[in-house]
């Protein structure tokens, strides 16, 4: 029995499957004529969305770009269509922000009423006999120094937004970057410091207008992916775990970029892996809710993230598993499709201006897999 993770995935399918779309006989008639049945509706199919997207790789240093011209030095990531190429939902980004600012808001603002100022309780004159108005302690907000009346005290402004709001939030905020073009992809974070590594790191951002950005990190390859997870629970209800081997080689590539980062006023640097789970698991967490959240992808123009960012990504909002569950219904679709004689195949046509295209949905998981083995060999 498929779980609710995976049913809410076949579920996504199915509505950006090909929807059928029907003509029928107008049901307008006159007053007076008799009813005539509508004509049986004529059905025709459109063409599926694809679940991915390709977004060109790009490189934080010049040494790790691969040399040669043309494709090679071109090349291209997939991604989820469920998290990258949602249609921006301005409402629910709207929802998230407020809702993350309203957690940020420390609350500790105080005074004391007329009962918790230092002073006695004793009415400072009679309350009739000397010709003023009466007048109670020396508390009165009405004195120097009394007490305050309907001040405020210290409380709590979180708001509650529901999972899913947050997630199409994310989502959209995500998409509309990509949209944009202002979102791009690093095999790695890793930087070699020159002997004032800050000042080069900045000329380097500068240059390629990343210099107001928010940079995304995480190792890769999380140890329990979204197609196991599923049988348990929702994917994006568990975090990623990574064993330690995995947490210590990251921290050694991003430590340089993160150090050489941190004096850059417009740059922050998030480790994905290390935001706590919950939205307040201790108090020194208070200030940073939960898991990854629209408003930090939307206070920077520019997003950079990782390989391992796009997967911790992919994982946590359901990407993921919809690929793998799309790749499963292809290979099924592939195996009962009848094949072509061998003489009607035609030899593939090459074209010089398909070099630097990106490629389609139909090259499929040849060409995510060649994508990916390349990114791996850069990264470290």
């Amino acid at each position: 029995m498929l779980s609710r993770a995976v049913r809410s995935a076949r579920g996504w399918l199915g509505t950006h499957a090909a929807r059928p779309v029907h003509t029928s006989a107008s049901r307008t008639h006159a007053a007076g004529e008799d009813a005539v049945p509508a004509k049986a509706p004529e059905f025709f199919a459109l063409e599926r969305t694809a679940p991915v997207v390709h977004a060109r790789l790009a490189y934080l240093d010049p040494a790790t770009r691969p040399a040669g011209d043309g494709r090679a030095a071109r090349q291209y990531v997939p991604l989820s269509s469920h998290v990258f190429n949602t249609p921006p939902h301005q409402h629910a980004m709207h929802l998230a922000t407020v809702y993350y600012l309203d957690a940020l808001r420390s609350g500790t603002a105080s005074t004391k009423t007329r009962s918790e100022v230092a002073f006695s309780g004793k009415r400072l004159r009679p309350q009739k006999g000397t010709g003023h108005a009466r007048l109670s302690d020396a508390g009165n907000p009405m004195l120097r120094k009394g007490g305050v009346a309907h001040g405020p005290h210290p409380r709590d402004f979180a708001t509650d937004l529901p999972r899913k709001v947050r997630e199409l939030a994310l989502r959209s905020a995500l998409s509309a970057r990509l949209r944009e073009g202002n979102l791009h992809i690093v095999p790695s974070l890793q930087w070699q410091p020159p002997p004032v590594s800050t000042n080069k790191l900045a000329r380097l951002l500068r240059d390629k207008a990343w210099d107001h950005a928010v940079f995304l990190t995480a190792p890769r390859r999380p140890t329990n992916p979204a197609s196991d997870r599923a049988a348990e629970s929702r994917p994006s209800a568990a975090d990623m775990a990574y064993d330690a081997e995995q947490v210590a080689r990251h921290a050694r590539y991003a430590r340089n970029f993160t150090l050489a980062a941190r004096n850059l006023p417009n740059v922050e640097v998030l480790a994905l892996h290390t935001l706590p789970p919950h939205v307040r698991p201790r108090p020194e967490h208070a200030k940073q809710p939960g898991e990854l959240h629209a408003y930090q992808v939307l206070q920077y123009p520019k997003v950079v993230m990782d390989l391992g960012a796009l997967e911790w990504l992919e994982e946590k909002l359901g990407g993921a598993l919809i690929q793998e569950l799309y790749a499963e219904e292809m290979r099924t679709l592939a195996a009962t499709e009848p094949q072509a004689p061998q003489g009607d195949k035609q030899p593939p046509k090459t074209d010089a201006a398909d070099a630097s295209a990106p490629p389609s949905s139909a090259t499929g998981a040849a060409t995510d897999a060649a994508s990916f083995a390349i990114a791996d060999a850069l990264a470290p």
